[in-house]
């Protein structure tokens, strides 16, 4: 990994009067590390690692949106840094302090879990945890109804056919990924897990137990 402190330390100082601007991001980062997983765990860094996809932010500014300590998400920030997944970009001196700007380190991270760490299914059990979390505090957050499209259908088919959907859905996912930023829109998300059903749904009706119903 690259030496951070010095590509840190060779960024320039900003005046108070120069907006920090959103640099372009990688599109895409591998995540394939037991460090970054680990880093990843954790309900309040994938908040931030969420926050500064879209703006960059100081550990102040994510402390006050997050309602927690600066103390605390430092601490964070640290983490995600050490592990690849946050950059500094921008340093600025606010109260005598050197306040760094932080941003995701891609605009896209690809998962590919080590087997050791990570069990079948748990990385997609954990995004649609978040996902749950993040739609419930919407909907305490705004009056309105915030959900464009919600829906949860099931089709019996063979696995050539649901690979054809996850490929269509990838690419759905993925060009919302890559929509430019509008500073004046708000934030949307996209929950998408195409998956196996359980046995009680997956399992074929025996044909004599189907006679007798």
């Amino acid at each position: 990994m690259a030496d951070v402190t010095k590509e840190v330390e060779d960024l320039p100082i900003l005046p108070g009067d120069v907006p920090v601007t959103m640099p372009e991001l990688p599109a895409r980062l591998s995540i394939n590390t037991v460090e970054q997983f680990k880093a990843m765990n954790d309900k309040v860094r994938m908040r931030i690692l969420n926050i500064v996809r879209h703006q960059p932010a100081t550990a102040k500014q994510l402390a006050d949106r997050l309602e927690a300590t600066p103390g605390a998400i430092g601490h964070h920030l640290h983490v995600l840094e050490a592990a690849g997944l946050v950059q500094v970009v921008a340093l600025r001196v606010t109260r005598g302090i050197i306040a760094r700007y932080y941003t995701r380190s891609a605009r896209i991270f690809m998962y590919d879990p080590p087997i050791e760490f990570v069990e079948a299914g748990a990385v997609s059990l954990k995004f649609l945890t978040d996902a749950r979390d993040e739609l419930a505090d919407a909907t305490l957050d705004f009056k309105e109804e915030t959900t464009f499209y919600s829906g949860f259908p099931h089709a019996r088919m063979s696995r050539e056919k649901a690979e054809e959907y996850a490929e269509r859905l990838r690419v759905i996912a993925e060009e919302l990924f890559m929509e430019p930023d509008d500073p004046d829109g708000d934030v949307y998300g996209l929950s998408v897990a195409l998956f196996r059903s359980p046995a009680w749904l997956s399992a074929k009706v025996d044909k004599e137990e189907k006679e007798k119903s």
